[in-house]
């Protein structure tokens, strides 16, 4: 007995109804909040100038860049972070109602159990944001380059 491949827009609504997914999409969120806090924190403390009390991690990140405060390993984990982030808040519906293209995370040849698969990358996407906020709040406590 094998799995069942499901229409994309159904898989949308197992993740829409799972419980555990939606907890680490919330993580994530939350996550990625904390650290635009840390970054506005690290950047005002360096006298960083114009960056906005409301700017977000794209904005943050370019001002980390001009600021001279990532290397370009840093930079890299930055865009990822926030490519990432913007996918899941912005793209998943456009993306398993075929709206978007295949880039980050597929939509084709999906079986409902899949669902567990996307929940460990929620989880580990929270885990990475989180691993930042150390890194940046470290960074800010010894007054170096952010990454």
């Amino acid at each position: 007995m094998g799995f069942a491949f499901v229409p994309s827009e159904e898989f949308y609504e197992y993740l829409y109804s799972d419980s555990e997914f939606c907890t680490g999409l919330g993580k994530v969120m939350l996550a990625a909040g904390r650290l635009e806090t840390a970054v506005r924190v690290c950047l005002k403390s360096r006298g960083v100038s114009g960056v906005s009390p409301r700017a977000t991690l794209g904005t943050l990140t370019r001002a980390l860049k001009n600021a001279g405060l990532l290397s370009g390993n840093g930079e890299r984990h930055f865009e990822d972070l926030v490519l990432k982030r913007n996918y899941l808040a912005h793209n998943l519906f456009d993306l398993f109602s075929g709206q978007l293209e295949e880039t980050i995370l597929e939509r084709e040849n999906l079986v409902k159990e899949d669902v567990h698969v996307f929940r460990e990358r929620v989880e580990n996407l929270a885990h990475d944001f989180m691993h930042f906020v150390g890194i940046v709040n470290e960074a800010e406590r010894r007054g170096g380059v952010v990454l």
